[in-house]
């Protein structure tokens, strides 16, 4: 069970390890982020609601699209969710400390 149960995303204490292991493997695949920043994007979804769509403009003009399908959804937002708040943990870490709370 997670510490805080309304962190549904977060793995049980026996797969932590896996999903850290993923993440580095992620990002070493990755390469460079700032690289592949996008300018602007949007999201939305097909008219039947069965694709979850997004939309990439890159810096030099050119458009990337791709979709997710409905039944790949529920892992989507985990892996969403999973991803913002270790981003969260990051700025957190290296953001420098301001006033007194």
């Amino acid at each position: 069970m997670n510490e805080r149960p309304e962190a549904w995303w977060r793995a049980p204490p026996e797969h932590v390890e896996r999903v850290e292991e993923n993440r580095r493997d992620f990002q070493e695949q990755f390469g460079d982020f700032a690289a592949a920043e996008a300018e602007g994007y949007w999201l939305g979804c097909s008219p039947d609601g069965q694709f979850f769509g997004l939309q990439f403009t890159r810096p030099d003009g050119s458009v990337l699209r791709m979709t997710i399908a409905a039944a790949n959804m529920d892992q989507f937002f985990t892996e969403l969710a999973g991803a913002m708040e270790y981003m969260g943990q990051r700025w957190l870490e290296h953001s420098e400390p301001r006033g007194v709370a």
